[in-house]
């Protein structure tokens, strides 16, 4: 019997499809855009960095800081170089008094964001002016921010997960089928999506329990399924702001904008990182590949059979990004990796997820237990593909869905569990 699908978010390796084009690190996201929006400085200019701004203890600040003053000094060309140490913005306008230009970077973590503020300044080469004018104005500016990964978490100190807590709160959304955590309505804070075979739910943890902020009726989002699996199974995931892809098996796939109204239909249901897995009534399970959720899908090269997934564009600790799956079929585990598919482990249940909990460039598998008393367990996935337990607590109310959250609180990912009438969060 088919047990329920996770919340499908975050897991390893290809199922045999085409890849993916891959995400940019948080870096190499940040860099290029402030490049394109500030505009092309003039040559000889010099890039300053700010000393960080942090809410997390961070003795190696200043590497970071220093790591995208010279980033972006490459990005912008044209004789741009970096100075050697962070300065006050007086600092680097008297640094750059023999340059052409001055381009300040501000580099904040806040809530486990990267955010950089730069500004293109004028440089007075005439010391007897910069004595008696005021300093000039910025002549362009540019901001961008993104949540941080395990290249920016090297500058941090390290977490550890067997120190993770958990806590607990109730909720009433009956029979969950799928969760998901992320930025749904654009605000800048988590939301917490309970995903019902009745219908998709909003909100967030307060006072010990999940307050629904904002939720909508399944039968005002689609129509029943001509041949649903005999058991519903559903997944959930964030795609940004006003971007919910949500679905079941009973009702197919939806995407949500940021006040629940549908966007698109789709066929799958999803598996994180926009990819679905195609459900097959006449295998009882899913099969083929994971396809795009929206947009074009191409027939599928395998037959593989599954009942549970999940998906991760995985980026490891020296920015390089890699395309990882996690698939399961009678409580045997599979990961693939760039084509090299492993057995991990049997034994597991039908929750799966994947996430860097502690952002260090290994991703954890996150699974239940497929046997009568219940366990979410936590296993660190190393190069070698040799599994690392960190975490093991019993829950014998049954874990019914898992997510990752991205980084917020310290820089770390939290992971979501609802385990019966509860929802755990641990972090």
């Amino acid at each position: 019997m088919l047990r329920r699908l996770p919340v499908l978010l975050v897991a390893l390796a290809l199922v045999a499809m085409p890849a993916p084009a891959l995400a940019a690190s948080a870096l190499g996201t940040v860099v290029p855009q402030l490049a394109k929006d500030l505009g092309e400085p003039a040559k000889g200019s010099l890039v300053v960095a700010s000393v960080l701004t942090t809410d997390v203890a961070s003795p190696k600040g200043d590497e970071l800081a220093m790591r995208v003053a010279s980033l972006l000094a490459g990005q912008l060309g044209g004789d741009t170089r970096a100075h050697p140490a962070p300065l006050t913005l007086a600092g680097a306008r008297a640094a750059a008094g023999k340059s052409k230009g001055l381009v300040f970077v501000a580099v904040e973590l806040q809530k486990g964001q990267l955010r950089v503020t730069v500004d293109r300044y004028p440089v007075l080469s005439n010391g007897w002016d910069r004595l008696r004018l005021p300093p000039p104005p910025p002549v362009a500016h540019a901001f961008a921010t993104v949540p941080i990964d395990a290249e920016v978490r090297t500058f941090l100190p390290p977490l550890l997960l067997e120190q993770a807590k958990i806590l607990k709160a109730s909720h009433t959304e009956g029979d969950v089928l799928a969760a998901a955590c992320g930025d749904v309505d654009g605000d800048g804070g988590l939301d917490l999506v309970l995903v019902s075979r009745a219908r998709v739910a909003v909100g967030h943890l307060r006072s010990g329990q999940f307050a629904v902020d904002a939720s909508v009726a399944w039968s005002t989002l689609a129509p029943l399924a001509p041949t649903p699996l005999r058991e519903a199974l559903g997944g959930a995931s964030v795609d940004g702001p006003g971007r919910l892809l949500v679905g079941t098996t009973d009702r197919g796939g939806v995407q949500l904008d940021a006040k629940l109204a549908v966007r698109e239909r789709f066929t799958g249901i999803p598996a994180g990182g926009a990819r679905c897995a195609v459900p097959k009534p006449d295998v009882g399970a899913f099969a083929g590949e994971l396809v795009p959720c929206v947009g074009k899908v191409e027939a599928s090269r395998s037959t593989a059979r599954f009942d549970a997934a999940a998906y991760l564009l995985h980026t490891r600790s020296d920015g390089a990004a890699l395309a990882l799956t996690v698939t399961r079929d009678a409580g045997t585990t599979r990961v693939r990796r760039s084509g090299d598919e492993r057995i991990l482990f049997d034994g597991a249940g039908a929750q799966l997820a994947f996430g860097d909990l502690d952002l260090d460039g290994q991703p954890e598998i996150i699974s239940s237990a497929d046997v009568a008393d219940d366990v979410l367990r936590i296993q660190t996935l190393g190069d070698d593909g040799t599994l690392r337990e960190r975490l093991k607590v019993p829950a014998p109310a049954g874990v019914r869905a898992l997510a990752v959250c991205p980084p917020e609180e310290n820089g770390a990912q939290a992971l979501v569990a609802i385990v019966g009438a509860e929802v755990w969060l641990v972090r």
